[in-house]
């Protein structure tokens, strides 16, 4: 079968020969699955992404109902695999898929293109473009899951559009390339590429005076509408025309693109020195913890992560640090920022995106974008901007050039994709308390999961922070057990023994062995931290279902569990309670450490037994079976 969505959604058989017309809903559900195709979509995320925030009163009928006509419609049934969980769209291995044929097509012409065979470039280019329809992506729901994922797609056939040009231009096609490139500056006016190509063809048709012309149009507009001055490599590119090149020699340079292995065996890249913008370089970077201690496992994998920055990639390096509340992920992250700063000439950002805080809410792409551009560039008042325009603004700015950002506290997947930049160069680190499975789908983010330090790693950075001295080693064993070696507790902890510098470290033990208690001692207020103010930042956002298991296994005390074991306690179905297992472990209020078996620990089973008094109006009788404990 050969399935195409890049313009209006078609189904044909192998001869060519089109399927009878499907309905506008089925067309959009078939887009959906064919975008995510081989992947399982639930039935919550095909219903969103189909209707939005306007669902039908009956979403799972209507679903159902617009499945079987799409069924009806199209020979997919062997293809289209429904479960409880959702549905996925296997495609056979001789179905051909639009998207996928353009994709390979341009792999292919950038492989030409770094080989040096400028025409094969061109004509493989001109082959991708092709397989798009008109109008593009015609039956893709502009939905806000759906939305992000047009811009993705338009995004890559614009890239392509533009490597086209460069070819056409290194081919000598510069008076036929005229006409279009005035139209597309036209409707693309914020693509400074487009102008770059533009001011280029101009020259070498021997019309200057216009190619300056048109560079001060451009400066125009970008200072009207954004307060923003033309990029380095614009500006470059004006100078080089007022010097008047008499070789006719001025080229754009080749973007950096990403080759996928197997493609080509790519040459050693050559690094050319880009114009960059003048504006400042931004230092933001809070200070690195002093005390830090351990992780060289990780920090050493996180090295080799940043390895993978080319400036033949065609996107930045991503890389997720998750964990539980105060495992130490922002120190971690600020430690390995600090580490690698100098390799980033044109400076580091810091986004404090506070989804796990104090705050009531979250920080908005408007506020992160600003916090962090403001001192680089003028900015137009808040409420003349949407976000969409902020995150063109973002990428613009940070085009071609070097920098490190870490985003800090993010809350899902959706929230940092606008704040990822599309420089190869750039490295992008992202703390969260959760897994952003999304992230790795999309940006081929790299996931690195923290767990407490080992026992002699967390026995040495609580000695690390207490005063100098012998210090009782056994009772220091023993405060750093008592806190579960969670870095913040063992912080919190040594800044309450330091505060008593005459009472010796045994009595920070007794008070901690109390477990009713031990939270009461863990509260070292605004300066220091508050354990149970961390927990409850992550509890908060659980859903109904998930904060009820979260009460009943801490009101049970339990500590090794399965989904099985924890529906007989909480009275639900095995399904409902492995839903809400999975769901405390996104967020890493219990610990998945076997397939389908799962670890609560101390420090948080004793927050989720406190939740348990203050919200449930029952406690467990004293025989509760042991197998659960």
């Amino acid at each position: 079968m050969q399935f195409a969505i890049l313009g209006s959604v078609t189904v044909r058989f192998a001869n060519g020969d089109p399927l009878a017309m499907m309905r506008p809903r089925q067309r959009s559900i078939l887009c959906i699955l064919l975008l995510n195709s081989d992947r399982r979509v639930s039935k919550k995320y095909l219903a969103d992404a189909l209707w939005g925030t306007d669902l039908p009163s009956d979403p799972g009928g209507a679903l159902r109902s617009n499945l079987y006509g799409l069924r009806k419609a199209t020979p997919i049934r062997r293809r289209l695999q429904t479960g409880r969980d959702g549905y996925a769209l296997a495609l056979h291995d001789e179905d051909v898929l639009d998207l996928h044929r353009f994709q390979s097509l341009a792999q292919q012409a950038r492989a030409a293109q770094l080989s040096g065979d400028v025409d094969g470039a061109a004509r493989l280019f001109q082959r991708a473009l092709d397989t798009w329809g008109d109008p593009p992506l015609a039956d893709i729901p502009a939905t806000p899951i759906m939305q992000p994922v047009i811009s993705e797609l338009l995004e890559h056939r614009h890239a392509v559009q533009e490597s086209l040009v460069d070819a056409r231009l290194a081919l000598g096609q510069h008076h036929e390339l005229l006409p279009i490139l005035m139209s597309l500056t036209t409707a693309q006016p914020l693509r400074e590429r487009r102008w770059e190509q533009l001011i280029l063809a101009l020259y070498r048709c021997g019309r200057r005076a216009e190619a300056l012309d048109t560079f001060t149009r451009a400066r125009r507009l970008l200072a009207e509408d954004y307060g923003i001055d033309p990029g380095g490599p614009l500006q470059h590119l004006q100078r080089l025309v007022l010097a008047g090149d008499p070789t006719q020699s001025l080229a754009l340079p080749v973007p950096p693109q990403r080759v996928h292995a197997g493609a080509v065996c790519e040459p050693p890249p050559q690094r050319h020195e880009v114009p960059r913008p003048p504006v400042g370089v931004p230092h933001q970077l809070p200070a690195e913890p002093r005390h830090f201690i351990g992780r060289e496992a990780e920090v050493s994998v996180l090295a080799d992560v940043a390895d993978e920055m080319s400036p033949v990639g065609s996107s930045p390096v991503v890389s997720v640090v998750c964990g539980p509340p105060g495992v130490g992920k922002t120190a971690f992250a600020l430690h390995f920022a600090h580490k690698i700063a100098d390799r980033f000439p044109d400076g580091q950002l810091y986004i404090d995106l506070g989804a796990f805080s104090p705050a009531t809410d979250s920080v908005s792409i408007q506020q992160a974008i600003r916090s962090v551009l403001t001192p680089l560039i003028s900015l137009p008042e808040p409420d003349t901007m949407t976000p969409a325009a902020y995150a063109n603004l973002y990428r613009t700015t940070l085009a071609q050039r070097q920098i490190l950002i870490l985003i800090d506290n993010a809350f899902d997947s959706a929230q940092v994709r606008p704040l990822i930049p599309a420089s190869p160069q750039c490295m992008v680190i992202i703390t969260s308390r959760r897994k952003l499975i999304g992230l790795v789908t999309s940006h081929g983010a790299h996931l690195t999961t923290l767990d407490v330090p080992s026992r002699a790693e967390a026995n040495a950075l609580l000695a690390g922070r207490l005063a100098a001295g012998d210090l009782d080693l056994e009772a220091l064993s023993e405060v750093t057990e008592a806190c579960a070696r969670l870095p913040l507790a063992l912080v919190i902890a040594a800044t309450r023994a330091v505060a008593r510098p005459m009472v010796p470290l045994r009595h920070l033990a007794e008070e901690l062995r109390s477990e009713q208690n031990r939270l009461n001692v863990l509260c070292g207020g605004p300066a220091a931290g508050d354990i149970r103010a961390a927990f409850s930042w992550s509890y908060k956002h659980l859903t109904s279902a998930e904060a009820r298991m979260f009460r009943v296994l801490g009101a049970h005390r339990i500590r090794d569990t399965t989904a099985a074991d924890a529906g007989q306690l909480a009275n639900v179905p095995a399904l409902a309670a492995m839903q809400a297992l999975t769901g405390l472990a996104c967020v890493h209020l219990i610990r998945e450490y076997a397939p389908k078996r799962y670890h609560f620990d101390d420090l948080v089973s004793t927050y989720a037994a406190e939740k348990a008094r203050e919200e449930e109006d029952w406690l467990p009788d004293s025989t509760t079976p042991q197998r659960f404990r």
